[in-house]
Protein backbone atom coordinates (compact mmCIF):
# COMPACT_ATOMS: atom_id res chain seq x y z
CA UNK A 1 0.00 0.00 0.00
CA UNK A 2 1.41 3.41 -0.92
CA UNK A 3 -0.29 7.01 0.08
CA UNK A 4 -0.48 9.23 -2.99
CA UNK A 5 -0.77 13.32 -2.38
CA UNK A 6 -2.60 15.52 -4.97
CA UNK A 7 -2.47 19.37 -5.23
CA UNK A 8 -5.51 21.34 -5.73
CA UNK A 9 -6.65 25.13 -5.07
CA UNK A 10 -3.83 25.10 -2.57
CA UNK A 11 -4.41 21.76 -0.33
CA UNK A 12 -3.33 18.42 -0.48
CA UNK A 13 -5.76 15.47 -0.73
CA UNK A 14 -4.68 12.18 0.67
CA UNK A 15 -5.68 8.73 -1.02
CA UNK A 16 -4.14 4.74 -0.83
CA UNK A 17 -3.26 3.08 -3.75
CA UNK A 18 -1.85 -0.93 -3.69
CA UNK A 19 0.64 -2.07 -6.14
CA UNK A 20 -0.38 -4.70 -8.71
CA UNK A 21 1.51 -6.63 -11.30
CA UNK A 22 -0.08 -7.09 -14.65
CA UNK A 23 1.39 -8.08 -17.20
CA UNK A 24 4.85 -8.18 -15.90
CA UNK A 25 4.27 -4.41 -15.39
CA UNK A 26 3.31 -2.79 -12.06
CA UNK A 27 0.16 -0.81 -12.01
CA UNK A 28 -1.27 1.74 -9.10
CA UNK A 29 -5.05 0.56 -8.33
CA UNK A 30 -6.81 3.44 -6.33
CA UNK A 31 -8.02 1.51 -3.04
CA UNK A 32 -9.63 4.84 -0.64
CA UNK A 33 -10.02 8.25 -0.76
CA UNK A 34 -8.91 9.41 2.81
CA UNK A 35 -9.24 12.88 3.29
CA UNK A 36 -7.61 16.32 3.26
CA UNK A 37 -3.90 16.36 4.23
CA UNK A 38 -3.66 17.76 8.17
CA UNK A 39 -0.51 20.06 9.56
CA UNK A 40 1.50 16.76 10.78
CA UNK A 41 0.91 15.17 7.20
CA UNK A 42 -2.03 12.56 8.49
CA UNK A 43 -5.19 13.01 6.82
CA UNK A 44 -7.51 15.17 8.85
CA UNK A 45 -10.62 13.10 10.61
CA UNK A 46 -14.34 14.64 9.33
CA UNK A 47 -16.90 14.63 11.50
CA UNK A 48 -19.93 12.18 11.08
CA UNK A 49 -22.34 13.63 8.52
CA UNK A 50 -25.81 15.92 10.08
CA UNK A 51 -27.68 13.24 8.61
CA UNK A 52 -26.42 10.13 10.41
CA UNK A 53 -27.30 12.00 13.97
CA UNK A 54 -30.98 12.46 12.83
CA UNK A 55 -33.60 9.92 14.34
CA UNK A 56 -36.11 9.27 11.54
CA UNK A 57 -40.14 8.53 11.93
CA UNK A 58 -42.06 7.07 9.52
CA UNK A 59 -44.50 10.09 6.58
CA UNK A 60 -48.09 10.79 7.16
CA UNK A 61 -49.93 12.21 4.33
CA UNK A 62 -50.44 15.34 4.86
CA UNK A 63 -50.83 17.63 1.67
CA UNK A 64 -54.71 17.47 0.61
CA UNK A 65 -55.53 16.58 4.42
CA UNK A 66 -54.40 19.16 5.60
CA UNK A 67 -55.94 21.46 2.92
CA UNK A 68 -58.90 20.58 3.33
CA UNK A 69 -58.87 20.36 7.29
CA UNK A 70 -58.39 23.95 7.27
CA UNK A 71 -61.02 24.71 5.21
CA UNK A 72 -63.60 22.75 6.87
CA UNK A 73 -61.84 24.68 10.23
CA UNK A 74 -62.92 28.15 8.01
CA UNK A 75 -66.24 26.38 7.51
CA UNK A 76 -66.85 25.86 11.07
CA UNK A 77 -67.53 21.99 10.53
CA UNK A 78 -66.35 21.39 13.98
CA UNK A 79 -67.76 24.01 15.97
CA UNK A 80 -71.63 24.25 14.11
CA UNK A 81 -71.67 20.44 14.08
CA UNK A 82 -70.58 19.86 17.84
CA UNK A 83 -72.69 22.83 18.85
CA UNK A 84 -75.73 21.39 17.25
CA UNK A 85 -75.44 18.28 18.38
CA UNK A 86 -73.89 18.39 21.61
CA UNK A 87 -74.71 21.61 23.45
CA UNK A 88 -73.12 22.22 26.09
CA UNK A 89 -72.71 18.55 27.16
CA UNK A 90 -69.28 17.04 27.99
CA UNK A 91 -68.06 14.83 25.67
CA UNK A 92 -65.86 11.61 26.32
CA UNK A 93 -63.54 11.32 23.64
CA UNK A 94 -63.30 12.29 20.12
CA UNK A 95 -66.39 15.36 19.32
CA UNK A 96 -68.34 14.48 16.24
CA UNK A 97 -67.79 16.86 14.21
CA UNK A 98 -64.24 15.95 14.64
CA UNK A 99 -64.83 12.42 13.63
CA UNK A 100 -67.15 13.71 10.80
CA UNK A 101 -65.06 16.31 9.28
CA UNK A 102 -62.41 13.60 8.65
CA UNK A 103 -64.94 11.13 7.43
CA UNK A 104 -66.16 13.59 5.07
CA UNK A 105 -62.53 14.69 4.09
CA UNK A 106 -62.33 10.86 3.39
CA UNK A 107 -65.04 10.95 1.30
CA UNK A 108 -63.42 13.59 -0.90
CA UNK A 109 -59.93 12.23 -1.19
CA UNK A 110 -60.14 8.61 -1.10
CA UNK A 111 -63.89 7.09 -0.79
CA UNK A 112 -62.88 3.50 -1.49
CA UNK A 113 -61.51 2.67 1.91
CA UNK A 114 -64.61 4.15 3.88
CA UNK A 115 -64.93 0.31 4.77
CA UNK A 116 -61.67 0.65 6.51
CA UNK A 117 -61.57 4.39 7.85
CA UNK A 118 -59.82 3.74 10.62
CA UNK A 119 -56.78 2.14 8.96
CA UNK A 120 -57.12 4.77 6.35
CA UNK A 121 -56.63 7.98 8.71
CA UNK A 122 -53.96 6.89 10.63
CA UNK A 123 -51.26 7.32 8.13
CA UNK A 124 -52.62 11.21 7.65
CA UNK A 125 -51.97 13.92 9.75
CA UNK A 126 -55.70 14.48 10.64
CA UNK A 127 -54.74 13.03 14.07
CA UNK A 128 -52.61 15.35 14.82
CA UNK A 129 -54.62 18.57 13.32
CA UNK A 130 -57.68 17.15 15.16
CA UNK A 131 -55.52 16.79 18.38
CA UNK A 132 -56.95 12.88 18.58
CA UNK A 133 -55.02 9.61 19.68
CA UNK A 134 -54.61 7.64 16.45
CA UNK A 135 -56.59 4.88 18.63
CA UNK A 136 -59.19 6.64 19.54
CA UNK A 137 -60.41 7.05 15.56
CA UNK A 138 -62.64 3.43 15.84
CA UNK A 139 -65.17 2.27 13.78
CA UNK A 140 -67.81 2.82 16.49
CA UNK A 141 -66.19 5.92 17.62
CA UNK A 142 -67.11 7.41 13.89
CA UNK A 143 -70.82 5.65 13.85
CA UNK A 144 -71.45 7.04 17.22
CA UNK A 145 -70.85 10.10 15.54
CA UNK A 146 -73.38 9.40 12.60
CA UNK A 147 -76.02 9.18 15.84
CA UNK A 148 -75.22 12.76 17.36
CA UNK A 149 -76.36 13.97 13.95
CA UNK A 150 -79.28 11.94 13.32
CA UNK A 151 -80.70 9.56 16.03
CA UNK A 152 -83.94 7.99 16.80
CA UNK A 153 -85.75 8.53 19.97
CA UNK A 154 -86.51 6.08 22.52
CA UNK A 155 -89.49 8.11 24.47
CA UNK A 156 -91.35 9.45 21.36
CA UNK A 157 -90.33 6.70 19.10
CA UNK A 158 -89.18 9.70 15.71
CA UNK A 159 -86.20 10.22 14.66
CA UNK A 160 -84.43 13.36 15.62
CA UNK A 161 -82.37 15.26 12.96
CA UNK A 162 -80.17 17.77 13.49
CA UNK A 163 -79.03 18.17 9.64
CA UNK A 164 -81.32 20.69 8.28
CA UNK A 165 -80.30 23.36 11.58
CA UNK A 166 -76.26 22.12 10.17
CA UNK A 167 -77.28 23.13 7.14
CA UNK A 168 -78.69 26.44 7.82
CA UNK A 169 -75.46 27.47 9.67
CA UNK A 170 -73.28 26.48 7.52
CA UNK A 171 -74.70 28.79 5.02
CA UNK A 172 -75.25 31.33 7.21
CA UNK A 173 -71.16 31.16 7.95
CA UNK A 174 -70.52 30.88 3.85
CA UNK A 175 -72.43 33.50 2.65
CA UNK A 176 -71.20 36.00 5.58
CA UNK A 177 -67.69 34.91 4.54
CA UNK A 178 -68.20 35.37 0.87
CA UNK A 179 -71.09 37.59 0.18
CA UNK A 180 -73.36 37.45 -3.26
CA UNK A 181 -72.58 40.43 -5.52
CA UNK A 182 -75.59 42.84 -6.40
CA UNK A 183 -78.91 40.93 -6.33
CA UNK A 184 -80.37 37.84 -5.01
CA UNK A 185 -79.93 34.28 -4.63
CA UNK A 186 -80.68 32.28 -7.38
CA UNK A 187 -80.50 28.43 -6.45
CA UNK A 188 -81.19 25.12 -8.62
CA UNK A 189 -83.50 22.36 -6.49
CA UNK A 190 -83.34 19.05 -8.13
CA UNK A 191 -83.69 15.15 -6.87
CA UNK A 192 -82.09 11.90 -7.81
CA UNK A 193 -82.30 8.69 -7.13
CA UNK A 194 -79.68 6.37 -4.93
CA UNK A 195 -79.28 2.36 -4.43
CA UNK A 196 -79.94 1.24 -1.57
CA UNK A 197 -78.79 -2.29 -0.15
CA UNK A 198 -80.73 -2.38 3.23
CA UNK A 199 -83.98 -4.25 3.27
CA UNK A 200 -85.12 -2.94 6.81
CA UNK A 201 -84.48 1.03 6.32
CA UNK A 202 -88.74 2.46 5.90
CA UNK A 203 -86.51 5.29 3.63
CA UNK A 204 -85.49 2.42 1.16
CA UNK A 205 -88.84 2.32 -1.38
CA UNK A 206 -88.82 1.11 -4.45
CA UNK A 207 -89.55 3.67 -7.15
CA UNK A 208 -88.46 4.34 -10.56
CA UNK A 209 -85.21 5.90 -11.64
CA UNK A 210 -83.98 7.50 -15.15
CA UNK A 211 -82.94 4.26 -16.20
CA UNK A 212 -86.53 3.21 -15.88
CA UNK A 213 -85.45 0.08 -13.09
CA UNK A 214 -87.50 -0.43 -10.57
CA UNK A 215 -85.43 -0.89 -7.07
CA UNK A 216 -85.20 -0.20 -3.47
CA UNK A 217 -83.43 3.09 -3.45
CA UNK A 218 -83.57 6.67 -1.78
CA UNK A 219 -84.16 10.11 -3.34
CA UNK A 220 -81.86 12.75 -2.70
CA UNK A 221 -82.36 16.70 -3.45
CA UNK A 222 -80.27 19.59 -3.26
CA UNK A 223 -80.11 23.09 -3.38
CA UNK A 224 -77.20 24.47 -4.62
CA UNK A 225 -76.10 28.07 -5.67
CA UNK A 226 -75.64 29.08 -8.90
CA UNK A 227 -73.67 31.84 -8.07
CA UNK A 228 -70.43 29.67 -6.35
CA UNK A 229 -72.06 26.11 -6.79
CA UNK A 230 -72.28 25.74 -2.86
CA UNK A 231 -75.03 23.98 -1.43
CA UNK A 232 -77.54 25.25 0.36
CA UNK A 233 -79.63 22.57 2.04
CA UNK A 234 -80.26 18.82 1.31
CA UNK A 235 -83.02 16.51 1.58
CA UNK A 236 -83.60 12.67 2.23
CA UNK A 237 -86.51 11.23 0.71
CA UNK A 238 -88.24 7.46 0.83
CA UNK A 239 -87.73 5.85 -3.03
CA UNK A 240 -91.05 6.17 -3.81
CA UNK A 241 -90.88 9.89 -3.74
CA UNK A 242 -90.64 11.92 -6.80
CA UNK A 243 -89.70 15.97 -7.89
CA UNK A 244 -93.57 17.07 -7.04
CA UNK A 245 -94.14 15.43 -3.87
CA UNK A 246 -90.94 16.59 -2.54
CA UNK A 247 -92.16 20.60 -3.31
CA UNK A 248 -93.97 21.29 0.16
CA UNK A 249 -90.86 19.80 1.91
CA UNK A 250 -88.80 22.41 0.24
CA UNK A 251 -90.65 25.07 0.89
CA UNK A 252 -91.51 24.31 4.33
CA UNK A 253 -87.46 24.27 4.72
CA UNK A 254 -86.95 27.94 2.82
CA UNK A 255 -89.56 29.83 5.19
CA UNK A 256 -87.35 28.37 8.05
CA UNK A 257 -84.47 28.65 7.05
CA UNK A 258 -82.16 32.12 7.06
CA UNK A 259 -81.70 32.43 3.06
CA UNK A 260 -83.32 35.41 1.64
CA UNK A 261 -86.19 35.21 -1.03
CA UNK A 262 -84.61 35.13 -4.40
CA UNK A 263 -84.98 33.34 -7.61
CA UNK A 264 -85.70 29.36 -7.53
CA UNK A 265 -84.86 27.20 -11.07
CA UNK A 266 -86.62 23.94 -11.12
CA UNK A 267 -87.50 21.26 -14.17
CA UNK A 268 -90.70 20.98 -15.75
CA UNK A 269 -91.27 17.90 -13.42
CA UNK A 270 -91.96 19.71 -10.51
CA UNK A 271 -94.33 22.48 -12.42
CA UNK A 272 -98.02 22.59 -11.15
CA UNK A 273 -100.39 26.20 -10.13
CA UNK A 274 -100.50 25.20 -6.70
CA UNK A 275 -96.79 24.39 -6.67
CA UNK A 276 -96.26 28.16 -8.18
CA UNK A 277 -98.37 29.89 -6.11
CA UNK A 278 -96.86 28.49 -2.94
CA UNK A 279 -93.49 29.75 -4.21
CA UNK A 280 -94.51 33.07 -4.87
CA UNK A 281 -96.62 33.33 -1.60
CA UNK A 282 -93.29 32.51 0.21
CA UNK A 283 -91.29 35.28 -1.18
CA UNK A 284 -89.40 33.69 -3.87
CA UNK A 285 -89.34 33.83 -7.76
CA UNK A 286 -89.29 30.80 -9.76
CA UNK A 287 -88.36 30.48 -13.39
CA UNK A 288 -89.26 26.57 -14.68
CA UNK A 289 -90.27 25.07 -17.80
CA UNK A 290 -93.62 23.32 -18.48
CA UNK A 291 -94.78 19.79 -19.55
CA UNK A 292 -95.85 19.56 -22.81
CA UNK A 293 -98.77 17.20 -22.02
CA UNK A 294 -100.36 20.47 -20.66
CA UNK A 295 -103.11 21.46 -23.12
CA UNK A 296 -102.40 25.21 -22.52
CA UNK A 297 -98.81 24.83 -22.61
CA UNK A 298 -99.04 22.90 -26.22
CA UNK A 299 -101.33 25.60 -27.75
CA UNK A 300 -98.85 28.32 -26.99
CA UNK A 301 -95.94 26.30 -28.57
CA UNK A 302 -98.22 25.85 -31.76
CA UNK A 303 -98.95 29.24 -31.93
CA UNK A 304 -95.59 30.48 -31.77
CA UNK A 305 -93.40 31.48 -34.22
CA UNK A 306 -90.28 32.26 -33.42
CA UNK A 307 -87.81 33.49 -36.53
CA UNK A 308 -83.93 32.94 -35.77
CA UNK A 309 -82.44 35.91 -35.85
CA UNK A 310 -79.82 38.40 -34.39
CA UNK A 311 -82.72 39.72 -32.47
CA UNK A 312 -83.99 36.33 -31.03
CA UNK A 313 -80.45 34.92 -30.73
CA UNK A 314 -80.02 33.72 -27.02
CA UNK A 315 -76.83 31.50 -26.74
CA UNK A 316 -74.82 28.55 -28.60
CA UNK A 317 -74.66 24.91 -27.17
CA UNK A 318 -73.08 21.88 -27.75
CA UNK A 319 -76.35 20.61 -29.21
CA UNK A 320 -77.26 23.96 -31.52
CA UNK A 321 -78.40 27.76 -31.64
CA UNK A 322 -81.17 28.50 -29.63
CA UNK A 323 -83.27 31.44 -30.25
CA UNK A 324 -85.72 32.49 -27.83
CA UNK A 325 -88.99 35.44 -27.51
CA UNK A 326 -91.54 36.20 -24.89
CA UNK A 327 -95.12 35.85 -25.99
CA UNK A 328 -98.77 35.79 -24.23
CA UNK A 329 -100.76 32.77 -23.93
CA UNK A 330 -103.52 31.08 -21.19
CA UNK A 331 -101.93 29.24 -18.49
CA UNK A 332 -103.60 28.25 -15.77
CA UNK A 333 -106.78 29.57 -16.46
CA UNK A 334 -105.19 33.70 -17.58
CA UNK A 335 -103.09 35.53 -19.53
CA UNK A 336 -99.59 34.99 -18.79
CA UNK A 337 -96.41 36.73 -20.45
CA UNK A 338 -93.97 33.47 -20.90
CA UNK A 339 -90.71 32.44 -22.97
CA UNK A 340 -90.69 30.45 -25.59
CA UNK A 341 -87.32 29.20 -26.85
CA UNK A 342 -86.33 26.99 -30.04
CA UNK A 343 -83.36 24.69 -30.56
CA UNK A 344 -82.91 24.53 -34.52
CA UNK A 345 -80.79 21.63 -34.47
CA UNK A 346 -83.07 19.68 -31.98
CA UNK A 347 -85.81 20.87 -33.85
CA UNK A 348 -84.38 19.12 -37.32
CA UNK A 349 -83.31 15.79 -35.35
CA UNK A 350 -86.30 15.60 -33.54
CA UNK A 351 -88.72 15.61 -36.84
CA UNK A 352 -85.60 13.74 -38.78
CA UNK A 353 -86.04 10.95 -36.22
CA UNK A 354 -90.04 10.82 -36.21
CA UNK A 355 -89.67 10.71 -39.99
CA UNK A 356 -87.25 8.26 -40.27
CA UNK A 357 -89.29 5.71 -37.79
CA UNK A 358 -92.21 6.27 -39.61
CA UNK A 359 -91.09 5.75 -43.47
CA UNK A 360 -89.87 2.19 -41.98
CA UNK A 361 -93.29 1.59 -40.31
CA UNK A 362 -94.57 2.26 -43.79
CA UNK A 363 -92.48 0.01 -45.50
CA UNK A 364 -93.54 -2.60 -42.94
CA UNK A 365 -96.95 -2.08 -43.29
CA UNK A 366 -96.40 -2.42 -47.37
CA UNK A 367 -95.30 -5.94 -47.11
CA UNK A 368 -98.57 -7.09 -45.27
CA UNK A 369 -100.83 -5.68 -48.18
CA UNK A 370 -100.91 -9.40 -49.58
CA UNK A 371 -100.69 -11.13 -46.54
CA UNK A 372 -103.66 -14.03 -45.96
CA UNK A 373 -102.65 -13.97 -42.20
CA UNK A 374 -106.52 -14.66 -40.02
CA UNK A 375 -107.39 -11.18 -38.83
CA UNK A 376 -106.65 -10.74 -35.19
CA UNK A 377 -102.88 -12.05 -35.93
CA UNK A 378 -102.93 -9.45 -38.62
CA UNK A 379 -103.88 -6.65 -36.36
CA UNK A 380 -101.34 -8.15 -33.17
CA UNK A 381 -98.73 -7.80 -36.30
CA UNK A 382 -99.53 -4.05 -37.31
CA UNK A 383 -100.01 -3.13 -33.41
CA UNK A 384 -96.62 -4.61 -32.91
CA UNK A 385 -94.97 -2.64 -35.98
CA UNK A 386 -96.38 0.88 -35.00
CA UNK A 387 -96.18 0.61 -31.47
CA UNK A 388 -95.86 4.39 -30.17
CA UNK A 389 -96.36 5.89 -33.44
CA UNK A 390 -100.41 4.99 -33.66
CA UNK A 391 -101.29 8.85 -33.44
CA UNK A 392 -99.40 9.48 -36.70
CA UNK A 393 -100.74 6.69 -38.85
CA UNK A 394 -104.64 5.02 -39.45
CA UNK A 395 -104.46 1.26 -40.36
CA UNK A 396 -107.70 -0.70 -41.90
CA UNK A 397 -108.32 -4.62 -42.29
CA UNK A 398 -109.93 -5.50 -45.69
CA UNK A 399 -112.19 -8.24 -45.14
CA UNK A 400 -114.14 -8.22 -48.46
CA UNK A 401 -111.01 -9.55 -50.32
CA UNK A 402 -110.91 -6.87 -53.03
CA UNK A 403 -107.73 -5.27 -52.79
CA UNK A 404 -104.85 -5.23 -50.63
CA UNK A 405 -105.37 -6.54 -47.50
CA UNK A 406 -103.71 -3.93 -45.53
CA UNK A 407 -104.59 -0.35 -46.21
CA UNK A 408 -103.15 2.60 -44.13
CA UNK A 409 -102.11 6.16 -44.50
CA UNK A 410 -100.30 9.15 -42.28
CA UNK A 411 -102.52 11.07 -40.39
CA UNK A 412 -101.25 14.94 -41.77
CA UNK A 413 -102.77 17.00 -39.42
CA UNK A 414 -100.96 14.93 -36.26
CA UNK A 415 -97.70 14.91 -37.97
CA UNK A 416 -97.97 19.04 -38.52
CA UNK A 417 -98.83 19.41 -34.79
CA UNK A 418 -96.28 17.25 -33.47
CA UNK A 419 -93.62 19.30 -36.01
CA UNK A 420 -94.30 22.68 -34.21
CA UNK A 421 -93.63 21.36 -30.95
CA UNK A 422 -89.89 20.02 -32.17
CA UNK A 423 -87.33 21.39 -30.68
CA UNK A 424 -89.04 24.12 -29.17
CA UNK A 425 -90.30 24.80 -25.32
CA UNK A 426 -92.02 27.17 -22.60
CA UNK A 427 -90.54 28.64 -19.80
CA UNK A 428 -92.74 29.96 -16.85
CA UNK A 429 -90.73 33.08 -15.27
CA UNK A 430 -92.55 35.15 -12.27
CA UNK A 431 -88.99 36.96 -12.57
CA UNK A 432 -89.56 40.11 -15.07
CA UNK A 433 -86.29 39.33 -17.24
CA UNK A 434 -85.57 39.58 -20.65
CA UNK A 435 -86.52 36.15 -22.72
CA UNK A 436 -82.91 35.39 -23.44
CA UNK A 437 -82.15 35.97 -19.57
CA UNK A 438 -84.57 33.71 -18.53
CA UNK A 439 -83.30 30.83 -21.11
CA UNK A 440 -79.76 31.14 -20.01
CA UNK A 441 -80.82 30.82 -16.23
CA UNK A 442 -82.71 28.08 -16.91
CA UNK A 443 -80.43 26.06 -19.17
CA UNK A 444 -77.69 26.96 -16.93
CA UNK A 445 -79.07 24.95 -13.68
CA UNK A 446 -77.40 21.80 -15.31
CA UNK A 447 -74.63 22.41 -13.07
CA UNK A 448 -77.08 20.76 -10.06
CA UNK A 449 -76.29 17.75 -12.18
CA UNK A 450 -72.80 17.81 -11.95
CA UNK A 451 -73.20 18.26 -8.21
CA UNK A 452 -75.12 15.08 -8.12
CA UNK A 453 -72.79 13.00 -10.45
CA UNK A 454 -69.51 14.25 -8.10
CA UNK A 455 -71.22 12.26 -5.57
CA UNK A 456 -72.35 9.74 -6.92
CA UNK A 457 -68.94 8.99 -8.99
CA UNK A 458 -66.69 10.76 -7.12
CA UNK A 459 -67.80 9.86 -3.83
CA UNK A 460 -69.31 6.46 -4.14
CA UNK A 461 -72.13 7.87 -2.31
CA UNK A 462 -74.62 4.85 -3.93
CA UNK A 463 -74.49 2.06 -3.28
CA UNK A 464 -75.90 3.08 0.62
CA UNK A 465 -74.60 0.56 2.88
CA UNK A 466 -76.72 1.34 5.97
CA UNK A 467 -79.96 -0.35 7.61
CA UNK A 468 -81.17 1.93 10.19
CA UNK A 469 -82.93 4.92 9.12
CA UNK A 470 -80.23 7.45 11.35
CA UNK A 471 -77.37 6.49 10.11
CA UNK A 472 -78.84 6.56 5.94
CA UNK A 473 -79.70 10.34 6.96
CA UNK A 474 -75.91 10.22 8.21
CA UNK A 475 -74.17 8.92 5.87
CA UNK A 476 -75.76 11.09 3.07
CA UNK A 477 -75.15 14.24 5.48
CA UNK A 478 -70.79 13.54 5.49
CA UNK A 479 -71.36 12.69 1.64
CA UNK A 480 -72.94 16.28 1.64
CA UNK A 481 -70.41 18.00 3.72
CA UNK A 482 -67.73 16.25 1.88
CA UNK A 483 -68.76 17.94 -1.45
CA UNK A 484 -68.75 21.41 0.76
CA UNK A 485 -64.97 21.00 0.85
CA UNK A 486 -65.09 20.32 -3.05
CA UNK A 487 -67.32 23.36 -3.72
CA UNK A 488 -64.93 26.01 -1.71
CA UNK A 489 -61.88 24.41 -4.04
CA UNK A 490 -63.66 24.55 -6.74
CA UNK A 491 -64.62 28.59 -6.32
CA UNK A 492 -61.34 29.56 -5.15
CA UNK A 493 -60.13 28.30 -8.36
CA UNK A 494 -62.76 30.20 -10.29
CA UNK A 495 -61.85 33.26 -8.38
CA UNK A 496 -57.95 32.24 -9.93
CA UNK A 497 -60.09 32.73 -13.82
CA UNK A 498 -60.45 28.80 -13.97
CA UNK A 499 -63.54 27.66 -14.51
CA UNK A 500 -65.67 25.51 -11.73
CA UNK A 501 -65.21 22.53 -12.37
CA UNK A 502 -63.83 18.74 -10.59
CA UNK A 503 -61.04 17.83 -12.92
CA UNK A 504 -59.44 20.96 -12.48
CA UNK A 505 -59.89 20.77 -8.60
CA UNK A 506 -59.08 17.32 -8.73
CA UNK A 507 -56.10 18.13 -10.45
CA UNK A 508 -54.97 20.43 -7.34
CA UNK A 509 -55.50 17.83 -4.93
CA UNK A 510 -53.81 15.48 -6.62
CA UNK A 511 -50.89 17.75 -6.56
CA UNK A 512 -51.26 18.14 -2.61
CA UNK A 513 -51.82 14.41 -2.27
CA UNK A 514 -47.78 13.70 -2.46
CA UNK A 515 -46.93 16.11 0.42
CA UNK A 516 -45.76 13.88 3.28
CA UNK A 517 -45.17 14.90 6.50
CA UNK A 518 -41.98 13.98 8.91
CA UNK A 519 -40.81 14.44 11.87
CA UNK A 520 -36.92 14.28 12.48
CA UNK A 521 -35.30 14.57 16.08
CA UNK A 522 -31.35 16.05 16.71
CA UNK A 523 -30.57 14.49 20.04
CA UNK A 524 -32.89 16.70 22.22
CA UNK A 525 -34.49 18.28 19.39
CA UNK A 526 -37.05 17.75 17.22
CA UNK A 527 -38.12 19.37 13.70
CA UNK A 528 -41.06 18.88 11.20
CA UNK A 529 -40.43 18.50 7.55
CA UNK A 530 -42.53 18.40 4.73
CA UNK A 531 -41.22 16.57 1.81
CA UNK A 532 -42.31 16.69 -2.15
CA UNK A 533 -43.13 20.19 -1.87
CA UNK A 534 -43.12 21.40 -5.53
CA UNK A 535 -43.36 24.64 -7.20
CA UNK A 536 -46.93 23.40 -7.94
CA UNK A 537 -47.70 22.61 -4.70
CA UNK A 538 -47.10 25.54 -3.61
CA UNK A 539 -48.71 27.53 -6.49
CA UNK A 540 -52.20 25.48 -5.52
CA UNK A 541 -52.02 26.21 -1.75
CA UNK A 542 -51.89 29.73 -2.55
CA UNK A 543 -55.01 29.15 -5.00
CA UNK A 544 -56.89 27.53 -1.83
CA UNK A 545 -55.68 30.20 0.17
CA UNK A 546 -53.29 28.72 2.62
CA UNK A 547 -49.95 29.74 1.34
CA UNK A 548 -48.30 29.43 4.78
CA UNK A 549 -48.86 25.96 4.42
CA UNK A 550 -46.20 23.24 4.47
CA UNK A 551 -43.04 25.12 6.11
CA UNK A 552 -40.66 23.32 7.91
CA UNK A 553 -40.98 23.97 11.61
CA UNK A 554 -38.70 25.59 13.68
CA UNK A 555 -36.71 23.37 15.89
CA UNK A 556 -37.94 22.56 19.47
CA UNK A 557 -36.71 21.42 22.16
CA UNK A 558 -37.77 18.30 23.45
CA UNK A 559 -37.75 16.43 26.30
CA UNK A 560 -35.87 13.37 26.66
Amino acid sequence: MSICREERGGRVYLAEYKSIREGGKVKHKFVRYLGREGPDGEPVKRPKHTLSKIERHGTLRAGDVSVLWHIAEELGFVEIIDKICCGDSHIEGPSPGKLLTIWAINRVLDPESCTSLSDWVVYTELPKLASIAPESLTKDAFLTALDFVCYRDSTSGHEVDHTAMIDDMLYQKWRRRNPLPPGNEIVAYDLTSILFFGVTCPLAELGYNPGHVKRRQVNLALLVSKHDKHPLAHFVYGGSRNSVSTVKNLLSRLVDSAIDPGTIIWDRGNVSEDHINSVEGAGWKIICGMPKTSNEVRDILHNANIVPSPMTFTRKSRSGCIYAEKTKGMLYGSLQTVAVYMNQKKRMGEADGRNEELSIIGKNLDALKDNDWPEKKLRDEIGSIIKDYEGFIWTRVNRTGKGPRVKWGFRKRELEKAGSLDGIYLLYSTDDLPADEIVNAYLEKDYIEKVFRILKVKEDIEPVRHRLENRVRGIIFVCVLAYRLLSVVQYRLAQQGASISWERAEEVLNALSRVERMEVRYGKQMQIWYLNVTDKVKKSVKIVGYPGLFKDSEIEPVEM
